[in-house]
């Protein structure tokens, strides 16, 4: 019983998103009075999603009584969802009318901003993906979209045009130019679904006023991103680099342990045991706290000691956030901070302080084909430190839009990446909107790609019901 148990406490450990582990546990057992509903019945459904919440769910102890079990199974869980919960949710894996709408595989995403000459709405490409349609068909970061499906932009059309894009197969963008205060609307792309590889980072070295800076941007935390980074370190290492610029600005999320792992490759005086990372759940989840070598081995990709021979032991780092950046990134921000200095330039993070399950029915034969993604943690820092739902401020705040066109990620003119060199040189970097910036940001987003993702993204470790 003892060793079960010690098992079961090693694989309750939650990496946020994409790690997928087995774990077998019993069922909830259910009231003796339940009764005996059809299989495959809403009620039947929903008291299994009950019984598991009852379980497992964050928020297990303010869950409303006496719901209604016969709401459809995606109205019962949104019905008995706690009002400070955005992230949990449910689904038929490959029923795509059960699932959030999510088109990274067109491979773009983009920003609608507003004239401040006219009443007119312009998108702003803000990032395109590697090998994905939209850069097939020619598009780059920085490109105006005036038309979505043949209709212009306005204030009034944007949100209908992008669930146009969310819940579509195929779909078309005019593309336009900006001379002499006029736009111009230059050609059409026709874009379809594509199967869109893992993302390679950008990394460089810049050298400004004597400093070597380091630069790394990457899209996600997926499973081998740090043993796949450790060449980019131990080129930083060989070039003697003064200071590293961590570029997280559309990265949402993905495994903690990379998150750690990259983490002991930047830290000075780091040592295996130093605590990094604490879950605290309800009274059936309890509390754990993980030291940072335990955290960025435990999927096992990276040796820690391998990690260390590429240690760049720095006092400081430069990290580059928007309202993109999310999850297993804002643990970056956040549980970097017992280490070393963290400045972070640009927008308030997502504010997802949070790790979820996945939870199936494994009987044989399967009664419910519903899965559920609670959240069960909240997350803190080796200081205790946590709670920032509503995200992280950055110490200096900078519009990626005070400059346009949009540059590429990397380029010294970005105006995040401006500043950070500012900062890093000891000189003032003007980040002002530019001369022949005839646009205002902050309209809102499109969030075609990122803010789906960080929906879509909940899956941490796996719960099976027999």
């Amino acid at each position: 019983m003892k060793k079960r148990s010690t098992h079961l406490k090693r694989m309750l450990y939650c990496c946020f998103c994409f790690i997928f582990l087995i774990i077998i546990l019993p069922s909830c057992k259910k009231d003796k009075k339940t009764p005996n509903y059809l299989a495959g019945s809403n009620e039947n459904i929903n008291t299994w999603i009950l019984d598991s919440l009852k379980r497992y769910y964050y928020w297990n102890e303010q869950l409303p009584s006496g719901p209604d079990i016969g709401l459809s199974p995606k109205d019962f869980f949104n019905s008995v969802r706690n009002g400070a919960d955005r992230f949990s949710y449910i689904n038929i894996p490959n029923d795509a009318t059960t699932n959030i709408p999510n088109n990274r595989n067109f491979g773009f995403d983009y920003a609608t901003v507003s004239d401040q000459n006219s009443t007119r709405v312009i998108g702003i490409i803000k990032l395109v993906l590697k090998d994905s349609p939209a850069s097939r068909a020619g598009l780059k970061r920085g490109d105006y979209i005036s038309k979505i499906n043949g209709k212009t932009l306005t204030s009034a059309n944007a949100q209908a045009l992008q669930d146009e894009i969310l819940n579509s197969e195929r779909f078309s963008l005019g593309l336009a130019e900006l001379n002499n205060n006029t736009w111009t609307d230059t050609r059409t792309v026709d874009l379809a679904k594509g199967v869109i590889l893992d993302q390679k980072e950008i990394s460089k070295v810049i050298e400004s006023d004597g400093k070597k800076v380091g630069y790394l941007y990457f899209l996600d935390f997926n499973g081998g991103l740090a043993s796949s980074l450790t060449a980019v370190f131990s080129n930083f290492k060989s070039e003697g680099i003064t200071d590293l610029i961590l570029d997280l600005r559309y990265n949402a999320g993905g495994q903690v342990a990379e998150a750690a792992a990259i983490c002991a490759m930047i830290v000075q005086n780091i040592a295996y045991d130093k605590p990094f990372i604490t879950y605290k759940g309800n009274k059936n989840g309890g509390t754990r706290t993980e030291s940072i070598g335990t955290a960025a081995t435990f999927d096992r990709t990276v040796n820690f000691n391998v990690l260390l021979q590429q240690n760049l032991g720095l006092s400081k780092v430069y990290i580059l956030s928007t309202a993109a950046t999310a999850s297993a990134s804002e643990v970056m921000i956040n549980n970097l901070k017992p280490f070393i200095q963290v400045v972070q330039i640009g927008e308030k993070t997502r504010g997802k302080d949070e790790a979820s399950f996945r939870i199936f029915d494994s009987r044989i034969p399967k009664q419910v084909n519903w899965e559920m993604h609670p959240i069960v943690y909240k997350l803190f820092n080796a200081q205790g430190i946590g709670n920032y739902s509503s995200g992280i401020n950055p110490d200096v705040a900078v519009n990626e839009f005070n400059t346009l066109p949009l540059l590429p990620l990397g380029d010294q003119a970005d105006p995040l990446v401006k500043t950070a060199i500012a900062r890093i040189t000891g000189k003032i970097a003007k980040t002002g909107i530019s001369a022949n910036s005839m646009l205002s940001g902050g309209f809102r987003s499109g969030n075609i790609l990122m803010d789906s993702r960080v929906q879509s993204a909940q899956q941490s470790m796996v719960i099976t019901h027999r």
